[in-house]
């Protein structure tokens, strides 16, 4: 027979970061009905990455801060934060923007981006995007809240947010001690464990014993328990596309902008994300003579910068005996497009989706692996698409990637997979901005003339456009209301 099962009664979460702080705050919100104590061990070696900088989130976030309780315009007031519609992308072909709406239109009888599929040819299929309620919005600086009513255009926004991320760690902090978790700071630790038989405890500036029935690892790319005591090796995926991150700041735009902005640079790619006070600039640089001459071009003009030097893998696995390792500690799939927080609050939700006893579960340890892996892989295509034909040739790309863009550009179909984190409507958008046009359409369309998809497409864009007008500024939004604005800037 097998063993009992114990109800997980103590989690110890390690490392001092935005990862670690989310993952106390969801472990002890949504572990609460089942009695099981949450302690936070914050070792000031143990800092996860790098918090300088914005977190670029997109609507994900704002569903786990409902989901924990979270009120959305207090931590847009304490951290700087904008409300985002999307990314703006400037190409050496032309600008396109990736919303994060849908476009809400229905199959009639193919799906909407098949009729650009139809209609033109090449780069023009890029007119998609512009068919968002969100993607006219952004380009006037307009922004509203989505309304629960499907015959609104309203209906199909969703948004985003710009926060400052040190800050985001703090708050939620703060939030994680509201809901009854433990924090001990300390300065060293020391693990108390083995590959054979997981981790015992911790042992806490050479003093204090820290035990838990599970332990998680957020203490970032050096993975001290996860890889350090238990041993899981680090497998490295060649080399990566970019090999630096830098990261400068800029004066604030104004009026402020509900977007992100994306440019195609000859090193690489620049993001320009806003801050209510100021505006946030990463660079994915391809080389160590482009960072040179990067650092030498924002130095002549007195920018200074912070350099992080960029890495690609993962671990065997992110969930050994009693430990699960998170962001960094655990895989870095890259964060062009998403950030380290969504890759680890995607493998936290999968692991409570799974929720093992005190025993252990085996059987759910593997399927946990064998799904983060897959979540792994999904991440690493979305930042390796932005490489393709710059950094590197198709051939370069991952597999699996080739094999869906190949499928898309000759007939302009996905196949939905498992855990994805892109919807449909986005991942063809940024397909078609980045350079993949379809050749074949959805054979319902045979019949149907371009001329009457023409008069669709105006009278859809048209409405769009009218809408988008009426839309307040996000500036309005901010100061108009108590959906967010900073002390610092009224």
């Amino acid at each position: 027979m097998g063993s009992e099962p114990r109800a997980l009664q103590r989690l110890v979460v390690v490392g001092d970061g935005l990862v670690a702080a989310g993952a106390a705050v969801t472990l002890a919100r949504l572990l609460r009905p089942h009695a099981c104590q949450v302690m936070w061990v914050r070792p000031e070696t143990g800092r996860g990455s790098q918090e300088g900088g914005v977190e670029v989130a997109d609507p994900a976030l704002g569903r786990w801060l409902a989901m924990m309780g979270y009120p959305e315009s207090e931590l847009v007031r304490a951290c700087e934060g904008l409300y985002s519609l999307g990314t703006e992308y400037r190409t050496g072909a032309g600008t396109f923007f990736l919303p994060y709406g849908t476009h809400g239109i229905r199959p009639s009888p193919a799906p909407f981006e098949q009729e650009f599929f139809k209609r033109f040819q090449g780069a023009e299929q890029r007119a998609f995007a512009n068919h968002f309620l969100a993607t006219q919005a952004a380009r006037r600086g307009r922004f509203d809240f989505p309304v629960d009513d499907p015959r609104s255009a309203k209906s199909t926004l969703r948004y985003g947010l710009h926060l400052d991320r040190a800050a985001l760690a703090r708050c939620l902090g703060e939030f994680a001690r509201s809901l009854g978790v433990e924090c001990l700071h300390c300065k060293t630790f020391e693990v108390n464990g083995d590959p054979d038989s997981g981790i015992r405890h911790l042992s806490v500036d050479e003093g204090t014993e820290v035990a838990g029935d599970f332990f998680v690892d957020a203490t970032g790319e050096s993975a001290l328990l996860l890889g350090e005591a238990l041993g899981v090796p680090f497998e490295q995926s060649g080399v990566a596309p970019w090999r630096y991150r830098l990261t400068y700041q800029e004066a604030a735009e104004h009026p402020w902008q509900p977007r992100a902005q994306m440019s195609r640079e000859p090193w690489g790619w620049r993001r320009r994300a806003g801050l209510q006070g100021r505006r946030v600039v990463d660079c994915w640089v391809r080389d160590e003579a482009a960072l040179e001459q990067l650092q030498q071009e924002l130095g002549a003009c007195g920018e200074a910068a912070t350099v992080e030097v960029l890495g690609a893998g993962r671990r065997a696995s992110g969930w050994a005996h009693n430990c699960l390792a998170l962001g960094h500690a655990d895989a870095l799939p890259g964060e062009l497009a998403l950030s380290e927080w969504f890759w680890a609050s995607r493998c936290l939700l999968l692991w409570l989706e799974l929720l093992p006893d005190a025993t252990g579960r085996p059987a759910l340890r593997a399927e946990y692996n064998r799904r983060r892996q897959g979540l792994y892989e999904i991440l690493n295509e979305v930042h390796w698409m932005h490489a393709a034909n710059v950094e590197c040739d198709e051939a370069s790309l991952p597999e699996s990637l080739q094999w869906r863009l190949s499928v898309f550009r000759t007939f302009g179909r996905l196949w939905r997979r498992d855990d994805e984190v892109l919807s449909d409507e986005a991942w063809v958008a940024l397909a078609l901005g980045l350079g993949w046009h379809p050749k074949g359409y959805d054979v319902t369309l045979a019949d149907i003339g371009v001329e009457r998809l023409q008069d669709k497409h105006d009278t859809i864009y048209r409405t769009l456009v009218k809408v988008a007008e009426t839309m307040p500024t996000l500036t309005s939004v901010l100061k108009g209301s108590d959906k967010g604005l900073g002390n610092e800037v009224k």
